[in-house]
């Protein structure tokens, strides 16, 4: 093969890689915009979130533990109430709060951003059965998996998933689909 037709291949082959590498990002955004994720990009700064009370639709049921403290919630990314769509939110609670045990439609997933999140799986209080999770430490919970947590010292702690994001407090003999 000559010099030319060897420089002729490299630039048709650059010319395709170039042409892949531009349509993979319409590609993704169409994808994202249709599997309910971001259009186009964004950076939430530390500090910048817009907290709020949760929403009453979010809470289904009576909470079999008092909480003891506050819980804010800032939506950074998606609508965590629309089925179907992802979402990216933070928690936000003072010490000692509890969050009593309950279940989500889907798969929640948690990542400790600030303090210490204690975790306990089932329908019934045990603190003997928590498990600490510090900073940037990462938990998941099934869809109607039982599970409840308790903040250690203020905690913010990030919540990941496709929604709808819903509380639904269970009773202490609630033990699930998997177990009746």
């Amino acid at each position: 093969m000559t010099k030319s037709r060897i420089g002729v291949l490299v630039v048709c082959l650059v010319l395709v890689a170039v042409g892949v590498a531009q349509t993979q990002p319409a590609k993704q955004m169409a994808a994202e915009k249709k599997s309910g994720g971001m259009a186009r990009g964004m950076v939430v700064m530390p500090g910048s979130e817009q907290w709020m009370d949760i929403p009453a639709a979010a809470l289904v049921g009576t909470p079999s533990v008092e909480m003891g403290g506050t819980i804010k919630i800032a939506v950074l990314q998606g609508d965590p109430m629309t089925a179907g769509r992802s979402y990216t939110l933070r928690l936000s609670c003072t010490d000692g709060t509890k969050i009593a045990p309950h279940w989500h439609p889907t798969t929640e997933n948690v990542t400790v951003i600030k303090g210490t999140f204690l975790l306990g799986m089932g329908a019934k209080w045990d603190d003997s059965a928590m498990k600490e999770i510090p900073e940037g430490g990462f938990a998941s919970a099934a869809p109607q998996m039982r599970h409840y947590a308790q903040c250690k010292g203020d905690c913010i702690f990030q919540v990941n998933g496709i929604a709808p994001f819903v509380v639904n407090f269970v009773g202490p003999d609630d033990m699930g689909p998997a177990r009746r």
